[in-house]
């Protein structure tokens, strides 16, 4: 069975078994700390905002959103190959441009938007003033992915499901740290998570800030990130080059590079690159191009796992 295969046989059909009540009363916080309480479990639901994959792949972990999601922003003008195979309707939700206005939103007649932040934005305001309640998903470090869950189970009236989710990312969390702290694997390595994209055609090299979940696997992963100390920024990516590369000179580097680009061909020219063969890690045969599906394993969408688990190994 293929990975994407078996990502889909754990997301979807051991969640065939859920019951949902829509008739429940439910309360809780979300990820920006504002508390929510419904009468009913909203059951329309659209999605917007910042990277709007990261909370549609945490909605489908769920199998009551196929029948509750009425719509979603698109950000990037590609085929969802991923959501086509779980949800073989998809295509009859409707598709959102990129950075709908709050008319847009409310069109769908939502119960609920769920959008990816911690804070709440200037779209989610405007959606409350009209009346439309907006749940934050924040997934940006594992403690903040599992209560996003649990959150969901609530509204989506699966607790069940949620639970038998958080104890598996739990299970997996719990053999990282068994594998990565035994002392006979002495010092932590050095490592370094590198983004290497060439949008707008200039070519740029970037670390991920302290809080984003690149940085988080890393360290998970029972390695010690070179880059830390030298972050300006509290979110985002922060742009290097090669010179601080140098300088940091890791053990590792794992490598994620931009969707439009072709990952294996540019790990090849960087072996074949006379600067960056003189890096330990590239000599070690330890530059190593950050795995993928449909999506990234570095993201914060549920396949952060399979990064993390990729990573300490």
């Amino acid at each position: 069975m293929s990975l994407i295969r078996k990502m889909i046989f754990f997301m979807i059909l051991s969640g065939m078994a859920s019951v949902s009540h829509s008739s429940a009363a439910v309360s809780l916080t979300d990820a920006a700390g504002k508390s929510h309480a419904f009468d009913r479990l909203p059951e329309r639901l659209v999605v917007v905002g910042a990277a709007p994959f990261i909370p549609l792949h945490m909605l489908y972990l769920f199998e009551e959103a196929k029948d509750r999601l009425k719509g979603f922003e698109v950000k990037v003008k590609k085929s969802d190959e991923f959501l086509d195979l779980v949800d073989p309707e998809i295509s009859r939700k409707q598709a959102l441009d990129s950075n709908p206005g709050p008319e847009s939103v409310a069109a769908l007649k939502p119960d609920l938007v769920i959008t990816k932040s911690t804070v709440e934005t200037g779209l989610s305001r405007s959606l409350k003033i009209l009346g439309i309640p907006v749940l934050h998903v924040g997934a940006e470090t594992p403690d903040m992915f599992l209560k996003d869950l649990e959150n969901l189970g609530k509204l989506l009236g699966n607790t069940k499901r949620a639970h038998e989710l958080i104890r598996y990312y739990q299970d997996k969390l719990s053999l990282i740290r068994e594998k990565t702290t035994s002392p006979a694997l002495g010092e932590k390595p050095g490592v370094l998570v590198l983004e290497y994209n060439n949008r707008g055609n200039i070519l740029s090299l970037n670390v991920p800030a302290m809080g984003w979940f690149q940085t988080q696997q890393a360290l998970l992963s029972g390695g010690n990130p070179v880059w830390l100390d030298a972050l300006t920024v509290r979110d985002g990516w922060q742009i290097t080059g090669f010179e601080q590369v140098a300088a940091w000179n890791p053990d590792k580097i794992f490598l994620i590079v931009w969707y439009q680009l072709q990952g294996p061909e540019i790990v090849k020219r960087l072996y074949g690159d006379s600067k960056w063969s003189r890096l330990k890690a590239v000599q070690k045969k330890d530059l190593h191009l950050f795995p993928q599906d449909i999506y990234g394993w570095d993201s914060a969408s549920p396949r952060w796992i399979l990064g993390a688990l990729w990573m300490a190994r």
